[in-house]
């Protein structure tokens, strides 16, 4: 059953009590001290995340946490597959060696190690059973790898059983080891931790430590997003500033040239445009943005400073892609892809022609982006679902010209999550305002909860959304993509 969509008027709700409940948590998960409660699939950079203790079996128990699985291999004898595990490939000629082996040499340890057997197709899995009787989980995996090309593509960590979800985010540590790990919500029941080698064929993995514990609950990460319907000139703005204040939302997100000004009418960074910006976003404690021609040396940029609540610039976004008529009339394009780290998450910004092009938001996305600001003087609607859906992002838009929109990462949108009955997921949107009087449409989302579009009792079975071991080619098509996007010329033999 999908989760009901809730509307602020019909529940009474105090939007302020939710933004107050998320930021009390997240600003010491980002900026001050570890957090045990505040640990994210979507921050790997999270302190919590960062955080891999030694004893961590110990430190769980004591903390009266169930461990449902610690497995450091080392009351399994060298040579063999492991006690309690059981090795799967049901082509046999594409199996991968699974072996306990002494590692590393001269240590006295002990670790798992899985091995390609000479074929690309290589494919096979270990599972150990597990019983779950939590609500929330920690997994966790240490290892090294010798010849593998992507850890994303060539391993999966998973846990299967009334529902799945697994490892998407991993780091480097100093020694040589990599470690992932992830928190999510799951059910009780029967399960199984499932580790896979895949399409390696002289790789190599050693896992010395695979744990499954219970962990504190997860508490949700409640961002309310107001986006700006039609345009307006500026005497409009500082009253929409206010209402989108009044109604406690976390951003406020304003059309593409929302100052009503062409290329040669261009302002400074601090000019009256980005005063207003700066001067609400303090006012009201929130953040703010919105695109306008700036000048910056001997340049002019569609810009797009994103200001936080204390109306300081977190960064400004240069527009990538411009529509020609801008680039005829003297504006430059940007040159990054940028995504931005605020107290609520990471944010990156397209703006109106970037969003014909596929590769900007999907870049976005690789880089960490969870909520996309999308402010255009018009835009094709019909491809946001698709953006949002691929790439696991939300998606804010604030249009001049067309109808704006929220979409959360099943491509659903805010006010009508249900229109697409090939959507198979709950949505991540709890509360949606439309607003005409005054121009706005305001939107919770949660964005502790990134669902697929076809979410198949959870992430490690469900479409990609983002997810970078769900691309399940034996071979990136992306190296083949870039080479094609070079090639200028007509070519007979393609």
């Amino acid at each position: 059953m999908k989760a009901p969509q809730r509307n602020i008027h019909s529940m009474n709700l105090d939007p302020a009590l939710s933004r107050r409940r998320f930021l009390a948590g997240s600003a010491a998960a980002v900026g001050g001290a570890p957090l045990p409660t505040i640990v994210h699939a979507l921050m790997p950079s999270s302190p919590v995340l960062a955080a891999a203790p030694a004893g961590a079996q110990e430190q769980a128990k004591e903390a009266g946490y169930r461990v449902f699985l610690y497995e450091d291999f080392s009351k399994s004898p060298p040579g063999e597959v492991p006690a309690g595990w059981t090795m799967t490939a049901l082509n046999p000629a594409l199996a991968p060696l699974f072996k306990v082996v002494d590692f590393p040499e001269g240590t006295g340890g002990k670790a798992l190690l899985a091995a390609g057997n000479g074929r690309q197709e290589c494919y096979g899995f270990i599972e150990h059973p597990v019983q779950l009787s939590a609500q929330n989980y920690h997994f966790k995996v240490r290892f090294k790898v010798e010849r593998i090309e992507d850890v994303n593509r060539n391993l999966t960590h998973g846990l299967f059983g009334t529902f799945n979800d697994g490892i998407f985010r991993y780091r480097r540590e100093e020694d040589g080891w990599i470690v992932g790990e992830n928190r999510f919500r799951g059910k009780e029941g029967p399960g199984k931790v499932r580790l896979t080698f895949r399409f390696a064929a002289k790789g190599k993995v050693w896992w010395d430590q695979v744990l499954l514990r219970e962990c504190p609950p997860i508490p949700e990460r409640l961002v309310r997003i107001a986006v700006s319907c039609g345009g307006h000139d500026m005497d409009f703005w500082p009253r929409w500033l206010d209402v989108a204040g009044r109604k406690k939302v976390t951003v406020a997100l304003m059309a593409e040239n929302f100052n009503r000004k062409k290329v040669d009418q261009h302002e400074p960074i601090d000019g009256p445009s980005g005063r207003l910006m700066s001067e609400k976003a303090k006012q009201w404690q929130m953040h703010v943005a919105g695109t306008f021609y700036e000048k910056r040396g001997d340049l002019v940029f569609n810009s797009c400073p994103l200001y936080a609540p204390t109306g300081e610039i977190v960064g400004i976004y240069e527009k990538v892609v411009l529509y020609d008529k801008e680039l005829d009339r003297g504006c430059s394009p940007g040159s990054e892809m940028k995504v931005f780290q605020t107290d609520f998450g990471k944010v990156g910004i397209m703006i109106c022609y970037d969003s014909w092009h596929p590769e900007t938001a999907r870049l976005l996305a690789l880089k960490g982006a969870e909520l996309i600001l999308f402010p255009n003087v018009g835009y094709f609607r019909s491809l946001m679902p698709a953006r949002a859906a691929d790439n696991g992002v939300w998606i804010a838009a604030a249009s001049d010209h067309d109808a704006s929109g929220i979409w959360d990462s099943t491509g659903a949108l805010a006010g009508n999550v249900h229109a697409d009955p090939s959507r198979h997921s709950d949505t991540s949107i709890v509360e949606y305002e439309q607003d005409e009087a005054n121009s706005m449409l305001v939107a919770t989302v949660d964005l502790s909860r990134q669902y697929s579009p076809h979410n198949w009792g959870g992430p490690m079975a469900s479409a990609p959304g983002g997810r970078r071991i769900r691309q399940t080619a034996m071979r990136s098509l992306k190296d083949e993509v870039a080479r094609e996007f070079k090639r200028w010329w007509d070519d007979p033999a393609k």
